[in-house]
């Protein structure tokens, strides 16, 4: 016969048993859906995406950056030159560039605050490329209102020139620019200036 001293000393050691198999069920259908990740990291560290990894190539080949004229009014000419935009469509630009890699010492990625994984790019010319973007500024020249910004053969974007004062030599470029292609062109700068200014 069970008397209510039995059930004071028995139910709390019960509880306890009870409660340690909820527990070990519960760790285990949290191994089970949750596929063998780690489930002590609070992270979740082991899924984490690796971050981007620029990709840098032969000199010449990945990151070669060219500003052109964009051509408004097509006339036939031999210094015209159709090129695709990243997002497929076609442009025509002025086969004379007025700006390229052989300008460009190096390259840095900006952070832009407002817009997480979009960059500025900041620009370090040449004495000659200060003196080149600093035409693209003067007022009165007959250029479009906006400039092709071109990548590896492909017009990445089209931008307004910032005002470049004459003892400057470094400009930025507003963008904005998505993660790889800022991160690549940063990488491949110096190593494309080298390339071009040999030539």
């Amino acid at each position: 016969m069970t008397t209510s001293n039995h059930i004071r000393h028995l139910a709390p050691r019960s509880y306890r048993a009870d409660f340690r198999f909820a527990a070990l069920c519960l760790a285990a259908s949290c191994l089970i859906s949750c596929g063998g990740t780690n489930v002590l990291d609070p992270l979740n560290v082991d899924k984490k995406e690796e971050a981007y990894r620029p990709v840098v190539g032969e000199p010449g080949e990945v990151g070669v950056v060219s500003i052109h004229e964009i051509v408004r009014h097509k006339r036939g000419s031999d210094r015209e030159y159709e090129i695709s935009s990243m997002f497929g469509d076609e442009f025509v630009i002025d086969k004379n560039q007025l700006l390229d890699s052989s300008d460009i010492i190096s390259i840095e990625a900006i952070a832009i605050n407002d817009l997480p994984g979009f960059y500025k790019l900041r620009l370090h010319l040449t004495q000659e490329g200060g003196k080149s973007w600093r035409k693209l500024c003067i007022e009165g020249r007959d250029l479009s209102p906006t400039l092709a910004f071109v990548i590896d053969n492909v017009l990445y974007r089209t931008f307004k020139p910032r005002f470049l004062y004459s003892n400057e030599d470094t400009v930025v470029v507003d963008g904005p620019f998505d993660e790889p292609a800022a991160l690549n062109l940063e990488a491949n700068a110096i190593r494309n200036f080298m390339y071009f200014s040999q030539q």
